[in-house]
């Protein structure tokens, strides 16, 4: 009997819907990095594999710079060129990605055959309004999802060699390398303990895979130098910022447990429930699969980095997901005598998962269909805290008035994505991420933080002999915190209602 296709259609439509809506409809971007992946994508034809950036001049990509996403942008590059604005260009290409992720989810459970594969790749959308709005970020973790869940598949057929060219591709289009062997070895560990043999070749594949890609890299050897950045800013996160002085961005450190729930909370919910089901069969009726027992022991593996720091998020709901439907795949025997005598079970059960799903972002919406609101977080990120551009009337104002190329400090380094983007003309000092500034200079990097924080008085002299430039910019809405700016040596030249442009006289 053919399978209906009815409701896998229905939802993949809201699915485009949902983040498709975004793309077109939203203001701004509440992740202000899909701004700097929009502009280097649109950039890369003229740029080409050049190993200099210059408009992070406090950084060390002034000189050494690495495309660590090199295959995520020139994907992004057709539709970041498609018009006068990357962004929109950017946004579509990143909503296409959403939707592969959900596709590909799907796909990997229907040919693993578990039951109900359209609830399961639904689940995800259900696990917190802010993971959806992850996933619909112009970042390149949803290409690392992607890559992820097929890589997924593959692992499950012990398909070394595939996994190995999974491995290698990772390496060009993703900071972290190695996503693919930290999910392998917690997979293999869990099938070997469940009794189906240990597996070596999979995860040793995977990891040469990522190696090969790091050394056989359009940007080798400053692959290495990234990759070691990276490590840098997770060692400064866990620190925490009183300890290391810097403060590096929001995803990176461990919400308290409440917060946490309150913003995940099904992901609280389900991870003990589903270890204690697959704990149950597997002592009672010894009916928990080898590889069962692996997407458990993976789930469980980023659950903990998740909790350590909340950007792992991604991977950790999608090994949720998964597992998920292998437990209730070897845990339908005992429960189908229950529904035997209901002979549209299954379908009904699909259409009440999707009208519960749409009733719980409805709820966020502000209907009241049903008590409880996946999506709040959602709209919250895609409305209130997604304001548009913040520097497009102060970029355009240094294109007229400063020379190209002229450096101008931006205290903030979370301001450098939009001012990238629409003032790539001019050149500012740090951006992205503090950590390339402080493995660049680390004593002018310090005493810039605490200038931004206020710990220190802002020095107009001081900030013009270390960084050769006569101009400063913030938001408006920061502006206000410095009382030096009313004060000479500081002249404001350029106002309007998101930002400032001081001279130094």
């Amino acid at each position: 009997m053919k399978r209906p296709r009815l409701l896998p259609s229905l939802f993949f439509l809201y699915a485009a819907a949902l983040f498709g809506g975004t793309a077109i409809l939203q203001a701004g971007l509440f992740e202000r990095d899909g701004y700097f992946h929009a502009r280097i994508a649109h950039m890369l034809l003229d740029r080409g594999l050049s190993r200099t950036f210059p408009w992070t001049q406090l950084s060390t990509w002034r000189l050494q710079f690495c495309d660590k996403e090199f295959l995520y942008h020139l994907g992004m590059m057709p539709f970041a060129r498609m018009g006068s604005d990357p962004i929109l260009g950017a946004r579509i290409y990143a909503s296409l990605l959403s939707l592969a992720v959900l596709g590909a989810l799907y796909l990997l459970l229907r040919a693993q055959r578990v039951r109900w594969p359209l609830f399961f790749t639904a689940l995800p959308l259900a696990t917190g309004g802010l993971f959806i709005a992850r996933l619909g970020m112009v970042r390149s973790h949803v290409l690392s999802m992607l890559l992820l869940t097929v890589g997924i598949h593959f692992l499950l057929r012990r398909n070394w060699k595939v996994l190995l060219e999974l491995g290698f591709l990772y390496a060009w289009c993703y900071t972290m390398p190695f996503v693919l062997v930290m999910t392998a070895v917690p997979f293999v560990i869990g099938y070997w303990a469940a009794g189906g043999g240990l597996d070596l070749w999979s995860p040793a594949a995977a990891g040469l895979g990522s190696v090969l890609g790091l050394v056989f890299h359009p940007y080798s050897p400053l692959t290495l130098e990234t990759f070691l950045t990276y490590i840098q800013v997770f060692r400064i996160g866990m620190q925490g910022m009183a300890r290391s002085g810097l403060e590096l961005g929001n995803e990176l450190y461990p919400y308290p447990l409440s917060v946490f729930f309150d913003i995940y909370p099904l992901i609280l919910l389900l991870v003990p429930l589903v270890v204690a089901v697959a704990a149950f069969l597997a002592l009672r009726r010894r009916k928990a699969a080898p590889e069962t027992w692996g997407l458990v022991t993976a789930m469980l593996f980023w659950f903990g980095m998740t909790l350590a720091s909340p950007r792992f998020v991604e991977y950790s709901v999608l090994l949720l997901a998964v597992a998920t439907a292998f437990v209730a795949r070897d845990a339908w025997p005992e429960l189908e005598p229950l529904f035997a005598a209901h002979r549209n079970f299954e379908r009904g059960s699909a259409w009440l998962a999707l009208g519960l799903l749409l009733g719980f972002h409805l709820r966020s919406l502000g209907f009241t269909l049903v008590p409880f609101g996946f999506t709040t977080f959602y709209v919250h990120y895609q409305s209130e805290a997604a304001p548009p551009r913040f520097f497009k009337g102060a970029a355009a104002w240094m294109g007229e008035h400063l020379a190209p190329g002229e450096t101008v400090i931006n205290l903030y380094w979370d301001d450098f994505p939009d001012l990238f983007y629409d003032g790539y003309r001019q050149h500012f000092l740090w951006g992205l991420d503090p950590t390339y500034s402080f493995r660049s200079d680390k004593d002018k990097t310090l005493w810039l933080e605490r200038m931004r924080k206020r710990e220190l008085p802002l020095d107009g002299a001081r900030l013009v002999t270390a960084f050769n430039s006569r101009y400063l910019i913030l938001r408006a809405s920061r502006a206000g915190g410095y009382p030096a700016l009313r004060r000479t040596p500081f002249r404001e030249v350029y106002r309007d209602a998101s930002s400032v442009l001081y001279h130094i006289d």
